[in-house]
């Protein structure tokens, strides 16, 4: 699949990416925005032009891509991708940490990061900190209340996504419970 993730990448073709083995009727679509030979960043989008969010993960976790489906024909009529509002990197790099970039960008802008492990599970909240082999988020449950500080492995971390509805939801549930007390 690097091949082809590289090949697709920054070329503003809409894809399906598939990457979820337990569930194969769920995948993203959206655009390949940047990728190194290891990791690839997809801006994702639901139906109606909803911005779901920038994601980053490992190439070898996607194990199909579709072009030019039907599906992703009907998509392209509602969605407009120029709608950046941060400054991620675009193209390929061949020396460049995808993951890094996008656990500072969480952390910096404190931003409601999503990590997907390796065995499925996924966690909401606020990157602490990190270094090359520990994270610590700050965790927010699906009401939008602080949950704890989880430390996990960075080799088990799959998949870093903010600025999808989901996080967006938790983030401004959040902040309401926060803005209460």
């Amino acid at each position: 699949m690097d091949n082809i993730i590289k090949r697709l990448c920054n070329t503003n073709e809409l894809i399906e990416l598939y990457s979820n083995f337990n569930d194969c009727d769920k995948f993203a679509v959206g655009y390949i925005d940047a990728c190194t030979d290891n990791e690839c960043l997809i801006h994702s989008f639901q139906e109606n032009d909803l911005d779901d969010g920038y994601y980053v993960m490992h190439n070898d976790s996607v194990f199909e891509i579709r072009r030019r489906t039907k599906y992703l024909k009907n998509m392209l009529l509602f969605i407009k991708p120029n709608t950046e509002k941060y400054k991620l990197p675009k193209g390929y790099w061949t020396e460049l940490d995808l993951f890094n970039v996008v656990l500072n960008l969480c952390k910096e802008e404190r931003l409601m990061a999503m990590i997907r492990l390796d065995f499925g599970e996924e966690c909401y909240g606020y990157i602490n900190d990190f270094d090359d082999s520990i994270l610590e988020i700050e965790t927010v449950d699906s009401d939008g209340i602080p949950d704890g500080i989880e430390y996990l492995r960075i080799e088990d971390v799959r998949v870093i996504g903010f600025g999808s509805l989901e996080a967006n939801r938790r983030s401004k549930l959040f902040e309401t419970q926060n803005n209460l007390n």
